[in-house]
């Protein structure tokens, strides 16, 4: 039987027990009469209250994006501040390494 277009279905076989049993589900998938739907009433309030009022919130046109600094830029240092601490650093690391070899 085909579903879709592209997709076909191979039919069962039953047999004889199982036919047995597809007919008991028949009986117990007999359609149930519908259950009675509750009537609800709505009353009418006496006081109406009003929809929230929304606060206005000041848009501005055009958002300042906050600088972001680096630490360079917070602390200027002069180059020969500069080269100094660079050869204190590099001093340090070949130190270290002839320590460790």
């Amino acid at each position: 039987t085909p579903l879709f277009d592209t997709m076909l279905v191979q039919p069962q076989v039953h047999d004889g027990a199982e036919v047995e049993a597809d007919e008991d589900d028949e009986v117990s998938a007999a359609p149930t009469p519908p259950s009675p739907t509750p009537v609800i009433t709505q009353t009418s309030p006496t006081h109406v209250p009003s929809p929230p009022q929304q606060q206005h919130i000041p848009s501005h046109p055009q958002a300042q994006p906050t600088p972001h600094l680096s630490p360079l830029q917070e602390q200027p240092t002069q180059p020969a501040d500069t080269l100094k601490s660079s050869m204190t650093l590099l001093n340090t690391l070949m130190e270290t390494c002839t320590i460790l070899t």
